[in-house]
């Protein structure tokens, strides 16, 4: 064979070889994409056991979802944003790790749990031990930033108590998330805070604290909720201030001897009692 149909016998085997790649490459993709949308379909039609059946054809939970909202999501972050405890409960019961949480600052299945405020499916991501240190979006927010802000206000005993992340825990912007809630009117989160002596004038990294927001509010129930903090501080001072025991008027005077005095000779004959007084009729006198 000369040089020449050499260099064209390469040619060819080199360009089936890439014709080759493409295709597989083709159908691993077109396979991948059919693996998302049947899981697609299960976590829309909340059908487990067609969800199951892709789990165990190898179907893989960081696969994603065609865009839902306008948001790109894996399919674990789609059990959150469907709310299906039921698939997250099959995957634990069988070991499967599922969690797998944004390291750049952009929603993960956390995000999207919190802004369900589904107290059951927040538990459930909890026992995977995620990291609840992270920030997320422009503003650096925490997930109890986020929950202020969205009120979400079923997850603050898993946030804020048991989380510790508490809530004056300044973001990248400076913003507390107090105050956060009450920017969204969120008096459940508020009372919730009301009852643990929460400082509402603590100020956040802008200078405004929870108290001076709460003044430029318009809404009534938010009025009547600043309003219960002057009626607090009004009953505490009365409390408080030196008040000179009552006197109880009824309550029978004991007058010294001394100062006694007998007033019976004063009395009117007429106003003596009968046996006191002598009429005319019993009078010794009388005809």
């Amino acid at each position: 064979m000369n040089k020449k149909n050499l260099i064209i016998a390469a040619s060819f085997f080199v360009g089936v070889l890439s014709v080759g790649s493409i295709l597989h490459l083709s159908n691993r993709t077109t396979s991948s994409r059919i693996g998302s949308d049947d899981a697609f379909l299960a976590l829309i039609k909340n059908d487990r056991a067609g969800f199951e059946a892709w789990v165990k054809n190898g179907g893989d939970l960081s696969a994603f979802l065609p865009l839902i909202d306008g948001k790109k999501m894996t399919v674990a972050e789609g059990l959150a944003y469907f709310e299906r405890v039921e698939f997250i409960k099959y995957l634990q019961a069988n070991k499967i790790k599922f969690l797998n949480q944004a390291k750049d600052g952009n929603d993960d299945i956390m995000v999207f749990a919190v802004l369900k405020n589904n107290p059951e499916l927040f538990s459930l991501l909890l026992k995977e031990n995620p990291d609840m240190s992270g920030t997320y979006g422009k503003n650096g927010y925490s997930l109890l930033h986020l929950a202020a802000s969205n009120c979400s206000s079923k997850l603050n005993v898993l946030l804020h108590t048991d989380n510790k992340l508490t809530y004056d825990l300044r973001a990248k912007d400076g913003s507390i998330p107090m105050n956060l809630a009450v920017s969204s009117d969120c008096l459940p989160m508020l009372s919730y805070w009301k009852e643990k002596q929460a400082d509402f004038k603590k100020k956040d990294g802008r200078g405004m604290n929870a108290m001076s927001i709460l003044r430029t509010k318009k809404d009534s129930a938010m009025l009547a909720f600043l309003q219960s903090f002057e009626t607090a501080r009004a009953g505490s001072s009365r409390t408080s201030a030196s008040i000179e025991p009552e006197i109880n008027f009824y309550k029978k005077r004991i007058v010294p001897k001394d100062q006694q005095v007998d007033y019976s000779a004063l009395i009117e004959p007429e106003d003596r009692p009968l046996d006191a007084t002598e009429t005319a009729e019993q009078s010794e006198f009388a005809d």
